[in-house]
């Protein structure tokens, strides 16, 4: 099911008996029926009525705000209407030790799997670089997880590999108005780690409404610290997405010109960064909501599209952690046979 994006600072969301309806500056512009909608995301300036707020809240559908800037500002999320079963277990996961330990080497090499199956599916549209030999170290390094003996040590192979992976990832980016010299973020410094930064975050919301949807606290996580605000399961899940949707997804902006030059800006004030601006994020939306309802063979045998294998993710966690077997909860994988390696 779609996510409903309402950018227009003139247009209010309504409901009436059978549908939401949308006007801009007072005049009906469409009606949305209600059994399509996921989640609604809406910019700075627009109105939603209370009447719309509380239908959505029946209906079990996210409501997230953004500022001025199209950060977060604010979401709004139904109640719970499940039982306490799924944050039990996910609490008893993180203060047995052990199991901690085993779904954060878990996530992490599911994400170094991920990425270096991405780079080989690259590699022979780029005959001209060493593709192949920089996943063939990434899987080395994904090897090694079961050896690490504290989230630091996984966290710090993790960053070894990433800088790897940048490394490959920098030779499929095919636009010559902007370079790409590995990850760097707050505040990212080029257009390349600016669009990273904005896909990764509409993967970590979008995640963090599948989470909230069934129950499942997005605060407790095993991979991540955690920190006041901070969803750290929905991070910890978007570990092995990384690749195969954030990252593909920015070549896909850049490599095919929806993203151009003129969609960034330098930031003004302290930090000096590059952000995408208001035309640009709402390119960079429009993409992803109609790809991440969309089938992609590239993801995989079976893989039906980015926002239900998302939502299926989601609810296989919460399945586990609400009998309390988090212990054989295995992250998506994009060639099934990285799976089988995954750390016992």
């Amino acid at each position: 099911m779609p996510t409903i994006v309402i950018s227009d600072s003139s247009t209010t969301l309504s409901v009436d008996q059978t549908h939401f309806t949308l006007r801009s500056n007072g005049r009906k512009i469409g009606r949305i029926p209600p059994g399509i909608i996921d989640q609604v995301v809406v910019f700075h300036g627009v109105d939603v009525a209370r009447s719309a707020l509380s239908r959505l809240g029946s209906m079990g559908i996210p409501v997230t705000f953004l500022d001025r800037e199209s950060r977060v500002e604010s979401r709004l999320v139904p109640a719970w209407k499940f039982n306490a079963l799924p944050r039990l277990g996910q609490a008893k996961a993180f203060f047995d030790p052990s199991q901690r330990l085993l779904l954060a080497r878990r996530f992490v090499h599911a994400k170094l799997c991920n990425a270096a199956a991405i780079l080989q599916q690259h590699a022979g549209n780029h005959p001209e670089t060493n593709l192949g030999s920089i996943a063939s170290q990434i899987r080395q390094f994904a090897a090694s997880l079961p050896n690490a003996m504290t989230i630091a040590e996984i966290m710090g192979i993790e960053g070894i590999a990433g800088k790897q992976y940048f490394s490959g990832l920098s030779r499929m980016i095919r636009v010559e108005w902007t370079e790409f010299r590995g990850r760097n973020r707050q505040p990212p410094l080029d257009p390349v780690n600016a669009v990273l930064s904005y896909a990764y975050a509409v993967l970590a919301h979008q995640l963090m409404a599948y989470l909230e949807s069934v129950g499942l606290d997005p605060y407790i996580g095993f991979l991540h610290s955690i920190e006041l605000r901070r969803p750290v399961l929905a991070l910890d899940m978007m570990e092995p997405f990384r690749p195969v949707l954030g990252d593909r997804l920015m070549l896909r902006l850049l490599n095919l010109g929806t993203l151009r030059q003129e969609h960034f800006e330098e930031s003004r004030g302290s930090g000096h960064g590059i952000f995408i601006n208001y035309p640009g994020r709402m390119a960079l939306l429009q993409v992803f909501a109609e790809w991440s309802q969309s089938c992609d063979e590239a993801l995989g045998e079976g893989f039906h599209a980015p926002g239900y294998w998302l939502l299926k993710e989601a609810e296989r966690f919460e399945k586990l952690a609400r009998h309390h077997t988090l212990e054989q909860f295995v992250p998506y994988y994009l060639q099934p046979r990285d799976a089988e390696q995954c750390p016992k």
